[in-house]
């Protein structure tokens, strides 16, 4: 389990390293205003999540969980007012298009939050 703790960890450190490039617009475009620092806000938290998962510290985990929460899903009105978004590093995209709104479901962030949720399962049946 060690092995895929450390994975994990590895995963993050490229995801949230691809979503920060991404938040500073050196991927692409960079989003304007509060979206952009909500974007870079959760961008930190999922390296420092990494950082701290590399270490074994047990906080690494929860912030990773709550990393691929946060991308879990997107939401955008078709008629451009409120809408949920934030940028993956990666991200592998179920749309389902319904008659007022898009869901854009992250197919990776779901299957790695799954994978971080049951690696702090199985440290906490082993401690």
């Amino acid at each position: 389990m060690q092995a895929l703790e450390k994975w994990l960890a590895r995963v993050l450190l490229l995801n949230s390293g691809l979503a920060l490039a991404v938040s500073l617009g050196l991927l692409g475009a960079a989003s304007a205003g509060g979206a952009g620092t909500l974007e870079f806000g959760v961008a930190m938290l999922g390296f420092l999540s990494a950082v701290l998962a590399l270490r074994r510290h047990p906080a690494g985990l929860w912030g990773a969980g709550l990393y691929y929460l946060l991308q879990l899903a997107g939401y955008y009105r078709l008629d451009g007012s409120l809408s949920w978004h934030i940028k993956a590093g990666v991200s592998l995209g179920l749309v389902l298009h319904f008659s007022q709104a898009i869901i854009v479901v992250n197919m990776a962030a779901l299957a790695l939050l799954a994978a971080t949720l049951a690696l702090l399962q199985w440290r906490r049946r082993r401690a």
